[in-house]
């Protein structure tokens, strides 16, 4: 059996060592490719080449090893984007021009009535052109295209927006006009917009006085003022619920694992309950007898070796037969107290055996115990196979952070 035991051991220790050297060597068979991209591709004239990154989207760095002779070294290559013909110069440059009035305008429908901000976009990615622009009216708009509303009249105000479009030396210029007035204001920013006005007024007029008058009447409207009320409330009765439906899982889940702890404890000591009760049965003891003994043996010993759920239960069950209860009854309702099928059944083959007798209890209960020893048996063995589990889990952490430690610098290098 032990010989069978460690074999079984042994295998599944084989087959996590070879899954670990699988994953561990495909992941560095991968990173080796990648590490290892090989030569470079070459062009119709046999001369080896880097791809350029198109117009617009920057340059780039290549590690590279090259070979001269018997010299080796690593060189780091900058590889500038591709530039335009001049002909695609021209075209970017047009399209640029053609489209730029558009591109500004933002939530405005054309620079004829702009009464919100323009987007006075620094420059275009997709043509890779820089824009600077300049402005003849910049108490009216700023260079980022925001209107500063404290200067704009209902007539309008002419602005000259200039731009300046530069693809790496080559410049170009263009002009549009646009024609400012202030922001439409909806009847609610209007009415509130006269109020602030208002109120800045009376606060003026009364800031000698003991009390700040606030306006009664705007826009022809009556106006009534109120303190704000809070909305906290809702906020802390969202969250005493939240508070009690944690507290509330949180205590089911402790409910559960308790329930779980006193089921173990309750299996690993139903073997020596029922050994202990065949060895006195066995000595000419009476079940009531052998009960008691039991039941007084670990109160006595209790606060050394602590409380014991089914020993308990067991006390409980003596107190009650002393207390004139059937003892029959008495056994049944203690199975019942321990829940397991084990313990009812230990419980029921009492009971059954006061109705019928003595006879042949003890070869049960010696059965029972064989069982019961074959059950604990198996039980600290899963315990076991468990706990070897549970010790897997920072060994794969240690694992993965060794793995992210060669991986991440490793991809980092890689430059794609």
């Amino acid at each position: 059996m032990k010989r069978k035991k460690c074999k079984r051991i042994e295998k599944k220790l084989t087959v996590r060592i070879v899954v670990v050297f699988l994953f561990t060597g495909s992941l560095a068979a991968a990173i080796y490719l990648a590490d290892h991209r090989g030569y470079l591709p070459r062009d119709q004239n046999g001369n080896q080449v880097l791809t350029r990154n198109n117009q617009g989207e920057g340059e780039r760095q290549e590690e590279l090893d090259v070979t001269v002779g018997d010299i080796r070294e690593r060189l780091t290559v900058e590889v500038q984007e591709q530039e335009y013909t001049p002909k695609q110069r021209e075209k970017i440059f047009r399209l640029a021009k053609d489209n730029l009035e558009t591109w500004i305008l933002g939530d405005n429908k054309s620079l004829d009535e702009v009464h919100k901000d323009l987007r006075l976009i620094p420059e275009i990615p997709e043509y890779g052109i820089r824009i600077s622009w300049e402005l003849d009216r910049y108490d009216v708009m700023n260079q980022q295209g925001e209107l500063q509303t404290e200067y704009l009249t209902d007539d309008g105000t002419l602005v000259k927006l200039t731009a300046l479009l530069q693809y790496k030396e080559e410049k170009e210029q263009v002009e549009f006009y646009a024609k400012v007035y202030p922001p439409v204001l909806s009847k609610k920013e209007r009415i509130l917009k006269e109020l602030d006005a208002e109120m800045g007024r009376l606060d003026e007029e009364t800031k000698e006085q003991e009390h700040y008058i606030l306006p009664s009447v705007v826009d022809g409207k009556f106006v009534e003022w109120k303190y704000r009320k809070g909305d906290r409330t809702a906020g802390i009765l969202l969250l005493g619920i939240v508070l009690v439906f944690f507290l509330y899982v949180s205590e089911r889940e402790k409910e559960k694992k308790q329930k779980e702890k006193r089921a173990l404890q309750l299996m690993l000591d139903y073997p020596q309950i029922i050994n202990q009760f065949t060895l006195y049965l066995g000595a000419g003891m009476t079940v009531r007898k052998a009960w008691g003994r039991i039941a007084e043996d670990y109160e006595e010993r209790k606060s050394e070796k602590g409380r014991r759920d089914a020993y308990e239960e067991m006390l409980y069950t003596l107190h009650e037969i002393q207390s004139g209860i059937s003892e029959g009854e008495c056994y049944e309702r203690f199975g019942e107290r321990c829940v397991l099928s084990i313990y009812k059944k230990f419980g029921t083959m009492l009971s059954q055996n006061m109705k019928k007798g003595t006879k042949g209890l003890a070869v049960l209960l010696k059965q029972e115990a064989d069982r019961a020893f074959e059950e604990r048996k198996n039980l600290a063995k899963r315990l076991g196979e468990e706990a070897g589990t549970k010790m897997l889990i920072p060994l794969f952490l240690m694992l993965l952070v060794v793995l992210v430690m060669i991986v991440v610098p490793a991809f980092f290098s890689i430059q794609l």
